[in-house]
């Protein structure tokens, strides 16, 4: 009879120091669990206003001037040059690299289809470090030149990017958010 209640004590000591086991691992998954969980990504528009408040003046005026650089090469016809610092963003692979010769030819017959004769900046509106919005009214062609009472306008937009803490300009394209907000 000892022996059977020894063994009983021993197999129930087990049992109960397994349950400790399985207790302890039970909770350390709840514990998990609930952390994962409330870890939720941010929304946009909270990257968005993170991201600006990192912003300094100094990226105001870097990221400002790289466009109107760009403008002023373009009113002066240099557009092999304006082409040779612009880049394209792709967002699926988040990587900045130079125009393609396709992208650049196209953006070549733009700007000599809209030479900039004159220029304002209409806006700019920093929203992501990959998407930023500069946008400018460009008077391509004099009221004379296009036989209407008004010069001919268009309008170029910028969507300058901040890459390791470099801005690059990069050309907008119709996959690129845009600040509707600015519109």
């Amino acid at each position: 009879m000892r022996l059977v209640r020894a063994g009983a004590l021993s197999f129930f000591t087990y049992i109960r120091d397994m349950n400790k086991n399985y207790i302890f691992l039970f909770i350390l998954g709840i514990s998990l669990f609930v952390t994962s969980c409330s870890h939720k990504p941010k929304t946009r528009e909270e990257r968005v206003k993170e991201f600006r408040s990192e912003l300094s003046t100094q990226d105001t005026t870097t990221m400002l001037k790289l466009c109107d650089d760009a403008m002023e090469l373009l009113k002066g016809r240099q557009i092999d040059q304006v082409l040779a610092s612009l880049y394209e963003y792709t967002d699926s692979t988040k990587e900045v690299k130079p125009l393609t010769k396709q992208t650049a030819e196209k953006y070549r017959k733009r700007f000599k289809m809209f030479p900039v004769l004159d220029y304002t900046r209409k806006y700019y509106s920093f929203q992501l470090e990959e998407c930023n919005d500069v946008k400018y009214e460009v008077v391509f062609a004099t009221a004379e030149q296009a036989g209407t009472p008004e010069p001919a306008k268009t309008g170029y937009m910028f969507n300058p990017v901040k890459v390791d803490g470099e801005w690059k300009l990069c050309v907008k394209t119709l996959s690129d958010d845009i600040d509707m907000s600015n519109r």
